[in-house]
């Protein structure tokens, strides 16, 4: 539970909590000590997740067993999103160097012919690589 905790960046006492309201499920020895496997140290991060949404315990537990009910299919979309941010981010260091050659003004006037949605990924583009985005 130390080493969980620790992982997490918890206490141990909000462990034992979670455990009791059961939205964490540890496992015992043989010796009756409790351990957590290593898909706890994941469903803390989903907690944490919905905690910093302002979600309710309550309301929480119902997203964890809704999480857990369905976690095959939201392993391979999982997989999949990662897959495609590794993809994306390969290529946002490509287009980097392309961007800072362009100045405000050829900016300005490449916009002009691009769809709105394209408009909107390259000024997100700009974001990402700390250069300021057209007006």
């Amino acid at each position: 539970m130390s080493e969980l905790a620790t992982l997490a960046g918890v206490s141990k006492r909000t462990i034992d909590y979670y455990t009791k309201l059961g939205l964490l499920k540890a496992e015992r020895s043989q010796s009756n000590y409790r351990f957590y496997s290593e898909e706890a140290l994941e469903q803390l991060k989903w907690i944490n997740y919905y905690k910093n949404q302002h979600l309710p315990l309550e309301k929480i537990k119902e997203k964890m067993a809704s999480l857990n009910e369905h976690s095959g299919e939201y392993a391979e979309t999982l997989q999949k999103v990662d897959m495609q941010l590794n993809t994306l981010e390969k290529d946002v260091q490509e287009l980097k160097p392309l961007l800072q050659q362009l100045n405000k003004e050829q900016l300005k006037l490449a916009v002009k012919h691009m769809p709105a949605e394209r408009v909107a990924l390259l000024h997100s583009l700009l974001l990402i690589i700390g250069e300021t985005p057209f007006v």
